[in-house]
């Protein structure tokens, strides 16, 4: 005679069985939620970097006050941000306002950031 499991144990086996299913349905279900978030994630972050960020360019006057210690002015013609170091590097014609090359014009670049309000030259 073949002896019948016990009942208790059949019983154990279909309770971890169904446990173990629903646990991984239910783990299923969060993963799947969280892949949709990253998703979301993803197409706002690639929106945003299609958006070129604004430039914190300096108008001729404060591009020239900026430089107006070593006797030159600057009449910017286009301004890009600088990428090792916060602030921005305007191309233009520089003309020196003083000394004996006073008058002199030619293109140059100047590289300039805002510090406590005012812009000032960098280097």
């Amino acid at each position: 005679m073949a002896k019948r499991p016990d009942t208790a144990v059949v019983a154990a086996a279909i309770a971890f069985l169904a446990g173990t299913a629903g646990g991984y349905a239910i783990s299923e279900l969060a993963r799947t939620g969280h892949i949709a978030e990253l998703e979301q994630e993803i197409a706002r972050l690639k929106e945003a970097v299609q958006q070129p960020l604004p430039v914190d360019a300096p108008s001729d006057e404060e591009a020239s006050a900026a430089i107006a210690k070593s006797g030159r002015s600057i009449r910017n013609s286009e301004g890009k941000p600088r990428e090792a170091i916060p602030g921005v590097s305007c191309t233009g014609i520089i003309t020196t306002t003083s000394g004996s090359f006073a008058g002199s014009a030619q293109p140059g670049v100047l590289s300039s950031a805002r510090i406590d309000g005012a812009r000032a030259q960098i280097q």
